[in-house]
């Protein structure tokens, strides 16, 4: 007879050992919980995300070792841990984040079960919990919380062609490229640092804002950052680049060896190269997508908690939170909600909650979700 399959039974399972993920599990530590109620499940390695960065990309967001000073850095995922004082560098590449995340998860003793898939979810029914298959493993658990962020689905259907393209994230290193003029589709982050880089090494470019003016809004999440407004305003001088900022894509379409670009109202880029699509990632929460309830705008649905409207004790944590009007992409936004499912699984755990004082001190929890709807600063 076939031998039975072996289940690991534990409490809490976290899916991503990214900031969000490895955040919640340090949470989780710091209230009591045991090793063998945890379990997070990396498909790659820690900060997986950030370790397939261009080598040249930055975090937008400077970090600051100003702990002493009850100031918590902005790209810490705990109170007490600084990326800047760990590497040293307020804009870190995605390899020294990696590593400070590494950290973390070696301080707080987080266990990470690396280069595993999380291949499917089911419920075992009504509260009995989930049933996870991830490679040779099967687990039983009773919470799920999804931190699966975001990098590795990127957008490749925001426009009619868009599969001749190149996703920014496939790009490992910018001077790999052949020498010549290339069209970078996309005026936000993403498209301002492609840019930036390329011109830098030598490359003449063409940078087209799909999304033309920018928006009325302080919502750092909505608006370019200061670190890249900054890099955009020394391209004005730069030789090699142009910008158009009023250029919405419809189509790409091969001609002869080359690529046209192809805007709404008939305006046309040629480039002999594929194009580089900077226009961002989809919503995908893998083996979990059913398991939520979407908003018109794709984001999912969640409750106080950031919770599943749909499936009970089935979280979501990192850049797809989204609270109307509030979008929580960013480390420093998104960090504050740890706490929402970490308060409901500490509750049904008995763990101990004291530290949420330490972590409200510091700024790392989000209460209020109308903080971005009006701009405090007079100058």
């Amino acid at each position: 007879m076939p031998s039975e399959k072996q289940i690991t039974k534990t409490e809490v399972v976290i899916v991503g050992a990214g900031p969000a993920g490895l955040g919640c599990a340090a949470l989780l530590k710091q209230m009591g919980i045991e090793d063998q109620e945890l379990i997070v499940l990396e498909r790659g390695e820690i900060g997986e995300s950030f370790l397939r960065w261009p080598k040249t990309m930055r975090l937008i967001t400077p970090s600051f070792p100003s702990n002493g000073y009850h100031q918590t850095d902005l790209n810490a995922i705990t109170p007490d841990t600084s990326p800047a004082f760990s590497a040293g560098k307020e804009h870190l590449s995605g390899e020294e984040y990696a590593k400070y995340l590494d950290m973390v998860a070696k301080h707080y003793k987080i266990k990470v079960t690396t280069n595993t898939q999380l291949d499917s979810v089911s419920s075992r029914g009504p509260n009995k919990g989930y049933e996870l298959l991830a490679g040779e493993l099967t687990i039983h658990c009773k919470f799920i919380i999804w931190a699966g962020g975001e990098f590795q689905s990127p957008n490749t259907a925001g426009f009619s062609g868009a599969e001749l393209c190149v996703h920014n994230s496939k790009i490992s290193e910018w001077d790999q490229l052949s020498k010549g003029h290339y069209v970078v589709i996309g005026g936000y982050e993403s498209g301002v640092d492609a840019t930036f880089n390329l011109v830098n090494k030598g490359y003449e470019v063409t940078l087209l804002d799909i999304g033309g003016a920018q928006q009325d809004t302080f919502d750092p999440s909505r608006v370019l950052s200061p670190y890249t407004a900054e890099r955009l305003s020394s391209l004005s001088s730069a030789e090699g680049v142009e910008y158009d900022d009023d250029f919405e894509v419809s189509n790409v379409y091969q001609q002869g060896d080359g690529y046209v670009v192809q805007s709404t109202d008939g305006k046309e880029v040629f480039t002999p190269f594929p194009p580089i699509n900077c226009t961002g990632f989809e919503i995908d929460l893998g083996p979990l997508t059913d398991f939520f309830v979407y908003q018109d705008n794709g984001y999912p649905w969640v409750s106080p908690f950031d919770e599943s409207t749909k499936m009970r004790n089935v979280f979501l944590a990192g850049p797809r939170l989204y609270h109307d009007p509030t979008l929580l992409c960013f480390i420093y936004k998104f960090r504050g909600r740890f706490a929402a499912p970490c308060a409901v699984i500490a509750s049904e755990l008995e763990l101990d909650t004291s530290i949420f004082k330490h972590y409200k001190q510091a700024g790392m929890l989000l209460q209020d979700l109308d903080c971005c709807k009006e701009q405090e600063c007079f100058c």
